[in-house]
């Protein structure tokens, strides 16, 4: 836990993108993949087609500790599948999508993540949108005709996930409360079903055991 808590230390640290390492990203979700996100602006959406952002590629050791973030759920999870991090500037977004030749990615603006953990009080609200957006490569980008039923799988992962992390309950669903929309939109639930299903995951997590129906092919991780 102390390890996590570290590397989130990152999120709310004032970034800013030199330029020599700003370049403009065209993004394909591929195959009729969509691009799940959650923005400020725009709040919860899902959208397919290709996305323009000026971003960079960041690894671990990245001084704005995302890439960390996402590699300790791996190793947490035993989740080997390779996702590509980006760091977007001034989208006021984090997303997952597939792109071109399947490689997976999630595509975060740092400041975005530290204005959620102060709207909330918690550092564990950037995790909580980290951990979902993961939560999508486990169990798959639209596997349902319902997109919203998607979006559950991501949130089940979700609280899973925070709580392997260390969260307790109401940190795990603080967020989703927080920003959750009080009604079902298009491509989202409404806030009460989502926490819900988080709090299903965080269960899960202390039974040691998870839903195999939520995940896409996880014999194969």
């Amino acid at each position: 836990m102390n390890r996590i808590i570290a590397c989130t230390l990152s999120l709310v640290t004032f970034f800013c993108m030199p330029a020599s390492a700003q370049k403009t990203v065209k993004i394909t979700a591929l195959g009729g993949k969509s691009f799940c996100g959650f923005s400020l602006k725009s709040g919860f959406y899902n959208i397919g087609g290709t996305r323009e952002y000026i971003t960079r590629e960041a690894v671990k050791g990245d001084n704005s500790g995302i890439p960390d973030v996402i590699q300790e759920i791996k190793n947490t999870l035993n989740f080997s599948v390779p996702i590509k991090v980006f760091i977007a500037a001034e989208e006021d977004n984090c997303f997952a999508s597939i792109g071109e030749n399947g490689v997976r990615m999630i595509i975060a603006d740092q400041l975005f993540l530290n204005k959620v953990n102060k709207s909330t009080g918690t550092q564990w609200a950037a995790i909580s949108i980290i951990a979902h957006e993961v939560g999508h490569h486990i169990a798959g980008f639209n596997r349902y005709t319902s997109q919203l039923k998607s979006e559950l799988d991501a949130d089940y992962w979700s609280g899973y996930i925070l709580k392997k992390l260390g969260a307790n309950q109401e940190a795990a669903v603080k967020c989703i409360l927080y920003y959750g929309t009080d009604y079902d939109t298009s491509s989202h639930p409404n806030k009460r079903a989502r926490a819900a299903t988080i709090r299903q995951g965080w269960n899960d997590a202390v039974k040691g055991s998870y839903d195999p129906s939520r995940c896409e092919s996880c014999s194969d991780n």
